[in-house]
């Protein structure tokens, strides 16, 4: 997931304004249950049939709750996708977050691959459901907060500034980002193995970073 838009498109190309937030936030113990549920019912439809036949009444019908409950936390069906897509991003910056920790003292070789095999991890989980996100992505965009993640990154490749051949800066760890992010998103929209995928990330962002041209 590269893509960073707010706003839909209406038929003639142009973007226009939606309301893709939920309408509170769960405070009560109950209530963040039941938007666990919605959400929980909404990744099985998007596993199972994709977008297609994904609307609020099929949601709420398999999530067991009212289709007014529904509506208590969530306006519409792509406010309901759009926080989906937050948990994946999260769970993506968490993982390479805690694997950049992780890796405090190793060559970085070794950390690096700890990266790749986090974020292979997270796509790799629920997989299906995962494909539907990536696309939808393109369209609503994500409000996850990517900081962290970045500054990770950045400071793994500051640690080994000395063992690149590049030079070190924002602009390297967002190309290195986008190749090793570029390269999990074609394995899983192909097919490929996990191992594959991881193989193939390392083997690029190695290049990318240990081979002067």
């Amino acid at each position: 997931m590269l893509t960073n838009k707010t706003r839909v498109r209406d038929g003639r190309g142009r973007p226009r304004k939606t309301t893709l937030k939920a309408r509170k936030a769960p405070g009560q113990a109950r209530s963040q249950e039941t938007v666990a549920v919605i959400l929980e019912a909404s990744a099985r439809i998007l596993e199972s049939d994709g977008v297609r036949g994904f609307n609020t009444n099929t949601i709420a019908a398999r999530a067991g709750v009212s289709i007014g409950s529904l509506y208590q936390y969530f306006p519409n069906k792509d406010s309901i996708v759009l926080a989906l897509i937050g948990s994946f991003e999260n769970a993506i910056h968490d993982t390479v977050v805690k694997a950049v920790h992780d890796g405090k003292g190793k060559g970085l070789e070794s950390r690096l691959r700890l990266v790749v095999r986090a974020l292979v991890s997270v796509h790799y989980y629920r997989p299906q459901l995962n494909r539907v996100l990536e696309s939808e992505e393109e369209r609503l965009g994500s409000e996850a907060d990517s900081a962290p993640f970045h500054e990770s990154v950045l400071r793994l490749l500051r640690d080994h500034q000395n063992e690149v051949a590049v030079p070190v800066s924002r602009t390297t760890e967002r190309i290195v980002i986008a190749i090793l992010r570029a390269l999990v998103d074609l394995g899983l929209a192909s097919g490929a193995s996990p191992r594959s995928t991881e193989q193939r990330a390392m083997r690029a962002i190695c290049g990318y970073l240990c081979y002067a041209v």
